[in-house]
């Protein structure tokens, strides 16, 4: 019979079993790169822009990022920064290329949810995200999935679940039993409320002393503040 000693050892060397087949998944820096993008690319798919409009311009100003240039010099190919760059430098009829940002609004928030499994939801979200950071938004991915398929496809390949959405939450009903439990009687009777109890699988893992930024983890896409 096992116990729950037994079961928590289990899953903890099923994790470690799947991070080492993640990381052998990924290239042999164990990180995944962003590719280079060529010069039509740019123009056409993320800066929206005529490709002549964008060679003139970078012919008229040769401090702006030219790319990696081909042999025959046919073809120029574009990092993420460079594009960025370009977004922030270029001008078109007289309209700035950056992504509207409307001052003091809250963050645009997008659910990708399903109830059922293998729908394609972190597919979905992985697009979109990515969609997003070559527009030239700044991109925040939560995972609610246990099994972390969106923070694999991230290049994240080694996340303890402490450091998942479970382990915020269990952070959170601690302090709220630790705040509930502190209170020593009802607002209205004046009774005595009864103390209220975790189990120490979630107590003792020490959660409530883990931090937001402790749950933000970098992905191998560039951090460019734009």
């Amino acid at each position: 019979m096992f116990t729950h000693a037994d079961l928590a050892k289990l899953q903890t060397q099923s994790l470690k079993m799947q991070g080492f087949i993640r990381q052998q998944t990924f290239s042999p820096e164990m990180e995944k790169t962003l590719r280079r993008f060529s010069s039509w690319e740019v123009a056409e798919l993320i800066l929206k822009i005529n490709p002549s409009t964008l060679r003139g311009r970078l012919a008229a100003d040769p401090s702006l990022p030219q790319g990696l240039v081909e042999e025959d010099g046919r073809q120029r190919w574009y990092t993420l920064e460079e594009i960025n760059e370009l977004r922030r430098r270029l001008r078109i009829k007289n309209q700035p290329l950056m992504p509207p940002r409307p001052e003091g609004k809250r963050a645009i928030r997008a659910a990708i949810a399903n109830f059922k499994g293998g729908a394609g939801k972190s597919t979905v979200a992985l697009h979109f995200a990515h969609a997003a950071a070559l527009d030239g938004y700044r991109v925040l991915c939560v995972d609610f999935d246990p099994q972390a398929t969106l923070s694999h496809s991230m290049g994240l390949s080694d996340v303890p679940e402490e450091y998942t959405v479970w382990g915020i939450m269990a952070r959170d009903l601690i302090r709220e039993t630790e705040r509930m439990n502190a209170t020593s009687a009802g607002a209205e009777s004046g009774t005595a409320l009864p103390q209220r109890k975790l189990p120490p699988s979630v107590t003792g893992m020490g959660l409530n002393g883990l931090r937001i930024t402790d749950f933000i983890k970098p992905t191998c896409w560039p951090t460019i503040d734009l």
